[in-house]
């Protein structure tokens, strides 16, 4: 198999440096290169790196750089296999080259909302390292308060606004939808196929059967027994293009770890985030953007918070939107009305829940359980991850209250939804 260490060679570093520095003609010498593994579980579908390159300049001086790589996941040759077959490494890189990268950056106009792209292969992705600008990553675990939310909210919608200016200022009266579709945009995980998606399914049905409050109430139970499981399967159906409302390039994937903060050197208990960057993209669809909307707000928040603050939020994200438009000079109460807007919300809720549902079921076991059991029994990780989990979903819903919490909140709100 394949070894990460030797996909990178001198001619992609001199590559990395001169898009990093916006070189175009000057000679640059690769002094050394080496991968530093980081540590923990950054993500779940590939194997994570600092790309550290010492170089020498036309002039003779010297310099470094550290960058974020990621790769295809070789120490695991099943899940290497499944994620090739998805498709989803090549995609973000795709996406990055033949639509982010075109993107309008002008800082006039656009807020930075993700990390600049300075290599992209089909198993190879290689990114300015976010944390050296001051930009982490949240505490495992958590739910985010106001500050948090509004500050994504705001990118979400930059995020969106150039997708629009995109499409109408460069694609000629195409849509961004019908370009690139099949070579990007295609959808690899909400699919009757995904057996990791659909083993997801299957944990929510079994806490809302034999966990939570409702499996007690007979007319609940008998509900969940006979209309839940269709209930969730219009998520398939809610995943295709539509015609019925504007969309744009959505990011879906919005749990904790893709999202990056930058806080004052102040604020010791990371409350207030004055800046924030979205990553990786390997979930991204072109869809209404309630999509992403609705997925961040299920995923990052509890019930609680929500009953709070939705309606404020609703309104936050709308007039961020108009305000990111305006500053490209588009109209954006044309491109996309409140009430279109609202109407979409309503109709793709079920994303929101679904998806926070099978994504809770599987990123918010306790710390380290997944990495655990990945090296010390790999034949039952790759069968919890791909085709049943039910056993450990009912195992730390007993013993974890976090994870008992948000599974509660998507199965009792999908009870009250129906």
């Amino acid at each position: 198999m394949e070894s990460t260490y030797n996909i990178i060679s001198i001619q992609d570093c001199i590559q990395i440096v001169k898009a990093d520095r916006n070189i175009s003609d000057t000679v640059v010498k690769i002094i050394t290169h080496e991968l530093q593994p980081i540590p923990g579980q950054p993500g779940y579908l590939g194997e994570y790196y600092y790309l550290n390159i010492s170089f020498q300049t036309e002039n003779g001086s010297t310099a470094s750089g550290r960058y974020f790589m990621k790769s295809l996941p070789y120490h695991d040759s099943v899940l290497t296999k499944a994620v090739e077959e998805w498709g989803i490494f090549r995609k973000e890189a795709e996406l990055y080259e033949q639509l982010f990268n075109r993107y309008d950056r002008a800082p006039n106009r656009v807020i930075k909302w993700l990390p600049k792209c300075v290599l992209t292969r089909s198993n190879v992705l290689v990114l300015e390292d976010l944390t050296r600008a001051g930009f982490e990553t949240a505490s495992f675990q958590i739910s985010l308060n106001e500050q948090h939310m509004k500050v994504i909210f705001d990118r979400l919608a930059q995020m969106h606004a150039c997708s629009f200016q995109f499409e109408l200022d460069h694609l000629g009266g195409k849509t961004i939808g019908s370009l690139f579709h099949k070579e990007i945009l295609f959808e690899t995980t909400f699919t009757v196929t995904s057996g990791w998606f659909v083993a997801g399914l299957k944990g929510i049905r079994k806490v809302a059967l034999e966990r939570n409050h409702h499996s007690k109430d007979p007319a609940k139970q008998s509900m969940i027994e006979n209309e839940l499981w269709s209930c969730m399967e219009r998520i398939y159906s809610l995943a295709e293009n539509t015609d019925e409302f504007r969309s744009v390039v959505v990011h879906r994937d919005l749990w904790v770890n893709n999202i990056m903060f930058k806080y004052d050197l102040t604020d010791t208990l990371r409350k207030s985030p004055k800046d924030c960057v979205l990553i990786d993209f390997q979930l991204a669809r072109y869809l209404p953007p309630c999509v992403d909307y609705l997925c961040a707000l299920y995923l990052l928040t509890d019930r609680e918070h929500r009953k709070q603050h939705e309606e404020m939020y609703v309104e936050y994200y709308y007039q961020s939107l108009q305000a990111k438009l305006n500053a490209f000079d588009i109209d954006g109460s044309a491109v996309l009305s409140k009430e279109q807007f609202k109407r979409s919300l309503n109709h793709y809720r079920l994303v929101g829940l679904v998806w926070a549902g099978v994504l809770h079921g599987f990123v918010n076991f306790p710390k380290g359980v997944l990495d655990k059991l990945h090296q010390e029994d790999p034949h039952t990780y790759t069968r919890m991850s791909m085709e049943d989990r039910d056993d450990f979903v009912l195992a730390y819903y007993d013993s974890d209250h976090f994870y008992r919490q948000r599974l509660d909140d998507v199965v009792t709100e999908s009870s009250v939804a129906e």
